[in-house]
């Protein structure tokens, strides 16, 4: 399992010619596969064209450099259509928010995790609240080019509730998770008072908290106006407890997460 970080930036060697032939610059991802299809390479002669390599014309992908058969796998770009077509398309996965179905925003993926095939098998998000979590492919709805789409259950509406368990989605697959027929509801704990999937006020008021002191402080990327046309924060300013209170007033808060200097 390798981590993008891992692969950027790395050597590429031809095995036949036992020299260096350039340095992985960029992944291209085909989002419908869920996957890293090839990498780009800059091989010195940037200027004339991008060049990649499939990822199933690799032949090893280790800790200290990318190795290939021969220097000829490194390819133009332009002779493959359809690989020209995704990195056109520009799906990068990190960098996107997370959203579920219903339209909660989430965290920024920060980090995505590569098997030997090259399928991305899980995303490492960084929440509003400062925390970092592992979302696995079994949760991953659609890989886009501005929002990473999420199953419902990695809601952070619901996160900290089952009697103070981690949510499902909001732990890495590593750890036990239970899980419940749709038609057979989870027990809820003992001395438990609020129904299953319903946030107390206590639990709320934390998040709102954790929420609050992660985001005093953060600069924004662009100007936020509120309903009436009226300027809350402009851009490069810094968010106050004042700011907060409008964008909560005004409904916001999604807003002002996408646009964050992280």
């Amino acid at each position: 399992m390798k981590k993008s970080a891992d692969i950027l930036r790395l050597p590429v060697i031809s095995i036949s010619e036992g020299k260096q032939v350039g340095t992985v610059k960029d992944l291209v991802i085909d989002a419908a596969q869920g996957a890293v299809v090839a990498l780009v390479v800059d091989d010195g002669s940037w200027y004339l064209g991008a060049k990649v390599i499939p990822f199933n014309a690799i032949t090893g992908l280790g800790e200290s450099a990318v190795t290939l058969e021969a220097a000829s796998i490194m390819i133009p770009v332009t002779t493959l259509p359809r690989l020209e077509q995704l990195m056109s398309a520009g799906v990068k996965v990190i960098g996107t928010r997370t959203l579920t179905r219903s339209g909660h925003m989430g965290g920024k993926v920060v980090e995505i995790s590569i098997d030997e095939s090259g399928r991305i098998t899980s995303c490492e998000v960084e929440e509003t609240i400062g925390e970092r979590i592992q979302i696995p492919l079994q949760q991953i709805v659609t890989f886009g080019k501005d929002v990473l789409i999420i199953s419902e259950t990695m809601d952070p509406v619901n996160r900290g509730q089952m009697g103070g368990r981690p949510m499902e989605g909001l732990i890495s697959r590593n750890s036990p998770i239970n899980s419940y027929p749709a038609s057979d509801p989870a027990p809820t704990p003992v001395g438990a008072s609020t129904p299953l999937g319903a946030p107390s006020d206590e639990a709320s008021q934390l998040f709102e908290e954790k929420q609050r002191r992660y985001l005093l402080g953060k600069r924004v990327n662009r100007r936020i106006t509120a309903n009436d046309g009226s300027i809350i924060i402009e851009q490069g300013s810094e968010v106050t407890e004042e700011v907060l209170q409008r964008i909560r007033e005004e409904d916001k808060m999604i807003e002002l997460t996408m646009n964050l200097r992280l």
